[in-house]
Parts: C-alpha cells; sequence; structure tokens
C-alpha cells in the first residue's frame, strides 16, 4: 500500500502565535490555498481515499484535497490527531502563556514542543507513540477491507516525526521533510520510504 502523507495547512494557531497541539484551530485562508496546491501536487499520485485527523485544520485540509481530486468525503481516524503536546498551555498565545504559566514553563528542560517531556495535562510521549501505532494498524486495516491501495494522510507535524522516528524506526540520516509530502510504500511489517515520488509545486 501507498501512502501520501500530508501536513494540514497553515493554521490560525500559527498566525496567533498560540501553542496548537491538541487545541482545535481552523485553517487559515493560506492554509486552505496551501491544501489545494497539495491536491494539485497529489494529482497524478492516483489515490483512492483520503484518511484524516479530525481536528480541524486537518480535516479542513483533507476536505479540500478529496474535494479537488474528487474523491469523496475523508475517512476519520481519531488516532491520527496530534499529540496533546502543551497540556494545559493549549490554545493559549504564547506571550499570555509566560504571565499566567510561568512556573510551568520554568520547569521545563527545554521550550514547549521541543521535548518529549509531559506537561501538566498532556499526553504521555510513549502513549502517544502506542497511539500511532494504533492509528496505522487502523489505517491499515481499512484499506486492507476496502482494497485500497493508495490513500492519502492528512495529519500533524509532531504525529508525523513520531510516525517515521519511532514506529517505522528510520534513523536519522534518513528522515524526510515533514512539511513536505512524504511518500511510504507501507506493509504490515515492512516500510519503504520514497524519497522522490512527488514533483515539486
Amino acid at each position: 500500500m501507498r501512502l501520501f502523507f500530508v501536513r494540514h495547512g497553515e493554521s490560525e494557531d500559527d498566525v496567533e502565535d498560540c501553542y496548537g497541539g491538541i487545541a482545535d484551530f481552523p485553517l487559515t485562508a493560506k492554509g486552505r490555498d496551501q491544501a489545494v496546491a497539495v491536491a494539485r501536487r497529489l494529482h497524478s499520485a492516483e489515490a483512492q481515499i483520503v484518511y484524516t485527523s479530525p481536528l480541524s485544520r486537518a480535516l479542513e485540509t483533507a476536505t479540500l484535497i478529496a474535494s479537488t481530486l474528487s474523491l469523496g468525503s475523508p475517512i476519520v481516524i481519531d488516532d491520527l490527531q496530534e499529540r496533546n503536546t502543551y497540556g494545559v498551555l493549549s490554545g493559549v498565545n504564547k506571550t499570555r502563556a509566560e504571565q499566567v504559566f510561568r512556573r510551568i514553563l520554568a520547569s521545563l528542560p527545554e521550550k514547549p514542543g521541543y521535548s518529549k517531556q509531559t506537561i501538566l495535562g498532556g499526553e504521555d510521549y510513549d502513549s502517544f507513540v502506542a497511539r500511532i501505532q494504533r492509528a496505522i494498524e487502523s489505517l491499515s486495516g481499512l484499506a486492507i477491507r476496502d482494497n485500497i491501495s493508495r490513500a492519502i494522510v492528512v495529519t500533524h507535524g509532531k504525529f508525523t516525526q513520531a510516525l517515521f522516528e519511532r514506529v517505522f524506526r528510520l534513523g536519522a540520516d534518513v528522515l524526510p521533510n515533514l512539511g513536505d509530502i512524504n511518500v511510504v510504500d507501507f506493509e504490515p511489517q515492512s516500510i519503504r520510504l520514497v524519497s522522490d515520488a512527488m514533483p515539486s509545486a
């Protein structure tokens, strides 16, 4: 099965300088344009279906891709959603967070989002990795059931990074650009990164 992993387009937390993660921000106008541009790049991929995270920025991206490529409605897989990286900081403007969550921020060894440490109210990293594994198993099961050989998967940056590093176990020397379309040939017991399958926009 060939999977085309796509990160969602720009969302409002990006421009409002908020902590995202589990916070459910929609796409910006630029993000919607990015989704359509990605769909055009995927025109030659011959995908049969789009799977997506349930979070608005991913679901909206997936819907625009599916509509542009006439693939019907995307299939939501809850476990594809982003890690609850930021816990109580989710959705909070970063400057405001420095004022009201000073003690929490001071306790972290790295800036939020750069550490695998769990922030108060956040998702444990190992539990996150286990959820990613479940998501891939669910996706694989659906694809087998529905005879799907090529699918687009719309998800998130930290999800994709952990997927490649911890689930697919790709070494740091072969990790792809996570902001691009990442193409993977996947079977339940094997993974092969297809590095140059998609042309640039």
